[in-house]
């Protein structure tokens, strides 16, 4: 991807000349979706097979502060395409593939004026919470992993990742570990293919890390961290 977790187009590229069909906000990802979305969700025109978590603290491109920071509250957004951010239902030979009913995100984008697409930027937006039943029994395992995988972290890696002491690098490569070990154990569980688990848990820790330039490496059995 070329920016994580970009969601709306920004500023420099708008045109003065209206819509010209050329596909750059569906390629540069997928909208965030609102609560104006949840009835296409619930009806399963936008199935959550299509969706996936951003989580609070992910770092995100954020055009109304021109930079990639944390994402100031967690977003539902359409999934990509392969190892890319284009929209899952972007085809470039027809256009937008649910274009009579796409999300509100993209009924507001107009390139040439984004006022009003940075108004409603994450404002009114849905999460998980908000489009699964209160019954559902991943709900629990969702507010567990939130409460023991925290992104709170990222802020202190984006300013300053030299200044991370080595208890902390410790501690973040137990993070990831047991993010890991937390998604392999809900999955096998409730048989979850890969989309599922994109939209129940969001990416997993480990690659979140590496647009901040930390590799990994395996040992024993583990991810260890090349800071």
């Amino acid at each position: 991807m070329a920016q994580p977790g970009k969601t709306y187009m920004d500023d420099t590229e708008a045109s003065a000349e209206g819509c010209r069909r050329c596909g750059s906000c569906c390629e540069e990802g997928g909208p965030a979706l609102h609560f104006e979305d949840l009835d296409k969700i619930k009806s399963g025109k936008l199935p959550k097979s299509s969706l996936i978590t951003i989580r609070k603290g992910e770092l995100v491109h954020n055009p109304t502060k021109q930079g990639v920071w944390p994402a100031g509250v967690e977003l539902i957004k359409l999934r990509g395409t392969g190892n890319t951010w284009c929209c899952c239902y972007y085809n470039r030979d027809t256009g937008c593939t649910i274009y009579d009913f796409r999300p509100h995100a993209c009924r507001v984008l107009t390139c040439w004026d984004t006022a009003e697409i940075m108004a409603i930027m994450e404002k009114n937006t849905l999460d998980r919470l908000s489009i699964m039943e209160e019954d559902d029994e991943l709900v629990p395992y969702i507010k567990e992993h939130e409460q023991q995988c925290s992104l709170a972290f990222l802020q202190n890696l984006l300013e300053d990742k030299s200044a991370v002491s080595a208890s902390e690098k410790k501690r973040i490569e137990g993070l990831v570990n047991f993010d890991l070990l937390f998604r392999d154990g809900v999955v096998r569980q409730y048989h979850l293919n890969l989309e599922e688990e994109l939209f129940y848990f969001g990416r997993p820790l480990f690659q979140l890390l590496q647009p901040l330039g930390i590799g990994i490496h395996q040992h024993k059995g583990r991810l260890g961290l090349d800071w």
